[in-house]
């Protein structure tokens, strides 16, 4: 195991050194000339801070509040599977914002609309699912997340061609779109919600040995859980309202973070929301330069290195039941 001080470093350092090669590779402004403030020309310099920082301020706060929200998540299902695209919350704020959308609702009611539709789905799959069975949870999430993505798909295409192709491809998790008030939203909203599922980590250790033994351990168990609930549902809710379905993330950060420091829920929530950052500002950096001046949805990218991340997850859990 690594030392969580130093790993945190490391990714900080990792982050910001990302998020620099991002910056000047999509506005050809040289490294050098940033990193001493006084970049030219003066137009690129502008569409900088006007265009790729909040972009990219977006992109690392995304990530951070969805690993915080995946590392909460796990640790009241107690499923390393669980994460807020695989049980239905992205699919549910990605129906309720673009039903918000549909209707003219601006930033704040899109985003409202959005954590709504999350939580909702999660009580779904909890209404639905057992927490003390892993398989039967995923399942749910998975059955509710489909349905959801259906609704979805039927409320895309009765809307007029002009949005249709903006919310299509927002639904497919992009940050191109990103604004300074979502950003700023976002930016505020990252730390606030990670400051107080970090002062749970005590509960989210006692939660993973069992529901009695948290009780036991004197905890108000529904309190607290609701609290994580609600929480997570807002995270992801804030995150698919500005930029899309991001997916695998949440699932991602997380179980690397686990892998490199232990289960402890103070160290996982100290190191996977800097890993979350760097993985989502990293996959925005692919998505705009794999086949520029075209630019991916980074959901795509996410999705391509989640996808088989998850599938060698499930299996390394099959050998581990068998």
């Amino acid at each position: 195991m690594i030392p969580p001080r130093r790993l945190a470093l490391l990714l900080a350092a990792l982050l910001a050194l990302t998020a620099l090669a991002s910056l000047a590779h999509h506005s050809q402004l040289r490294l050098s000339s940033l990193l001493q403030l006084h970049p030219q020309p003066e137009l690129e310099w502008q569409l900088l801070l006007q265009l790729r920082l909040p972009r990219l301020l977006a992109a690392a706060s995304s990530g951070m509040l969805l690993a915080s929200a995946g590392c909460a998540i796990q640790a009241r299902f107690r499923n390393a599977l669980a994460e807020p695209g695989l049980i239905g919350i992205n699919s549910g704020a990605a129906l309720a914002a673009a039903a918000a959308l549909s209707l003219g609702c601006g930033l704040y009611g899109t985003a409202t609309a959005g954590f709504c539709g999350g939580l909702a789905a999660l009580l779904l799959v909890r209404l639905l699912g057992d927490s003390a069975d892993g398989n039967r949870l995923i399942l749910s999430g998975l059955a509710v997340g489909t349905l959801l993505g259906s609704l979805l798909t039927l409320l895309v295409s009765t809307l007029p061609d002009g949005s249709l192709r903006v919310i299509t491809f927002w639904l497919m998790g992009s940050f191109a779109s990103i604004e300074w008030p979502q950003a700023l939203i976002m930016l505020t909203a990252a730390p606030l919600i990670w400051l107080v599922l970090f002062s749970r980590w005590r509960f989210l250790n006692a939660l993973q040995l069992g529901e009695d033994t948290a009780y036991h351990l004197g905890f108000s168990v529904r309190r607290q859980e609701w609290l994580i609930v609600l929480l997570s549902s807002l995270a992801a809710g804030i995150v698919v309202s500005a930029c899309g379905m991001i997916g695998f993330v949440g699932l991602m950060a997380p179980h690397l973070a686990r892998q490199l420091i232990g289960g402890d829920s103070k160290r996982l929530l100290l190191i996977a929301p800097l890993l979350g950052a760097w993985l989502t500002v990293l996959a925005d950096a692919i998505a705009g330069g794999l086949l520029a001046p075209a630019e991916l949805p980074v959901g795509v990218i996410t999705s391509l290195l989640g996808a088989p991340f998850f599938l060698w997850l499930l299996r390394k859990q099959g050998h581990r039941h068998a």
